[in-house]
């Protein structure tokens, strides 16, 4: 059974809509960028680290696999982060509007034998 270890209401979505079955683990895994590490690196890294925290939580279920996903906004070498509220992300939204920016994503699929 698939396991998505993820808080993000929009990759529940994702995984309904496209009919999937899949529970849900809650992993509390800090989202920070190390100092120096490459945006990217760090997206990959909190997807594994999310993905092998679930995995954990659910290693005695036979054939489980998790899900470990992770998604950050990068304008010009500065990575956002959740907005705090409403405000904040109204204020990231102006900063990025009319801008060349990246949306940076990663996933990891684990499982006991393989990610």
């Amino acid at each position: 059974m698939l396991h998505l270890a993820s808080k993000s209401p929009r990759r529940r979505e994702l995984l309904s809509r496209l009919g999937v079955r899949f529970g849900i683990v809650d992993v509390d895994v800090p989202e920070l960028r190390a100092g120096g590490e490459p945006a990217g690196a760090s997206v990959r890294r909190v997807a594994r680290e999310k993905a092998g925290a679930g995995l954990l939580q659910v290693v005695a279920v036979p054939g489980a696999v998790v899900l470990g996903s992770d998604t950050e906004v990068v304008l010009d070498d500065e990575v956002f982060g959740k907005p705090r509220d409403e405000a904040d992300a109204a204020a990231m939204l102006r900063r990025l509007s009319g801008r060349t920016h990246r949306v940076i994503s990663a996933v990891s699929l684990v499982s006991q034998s393989r990610e």
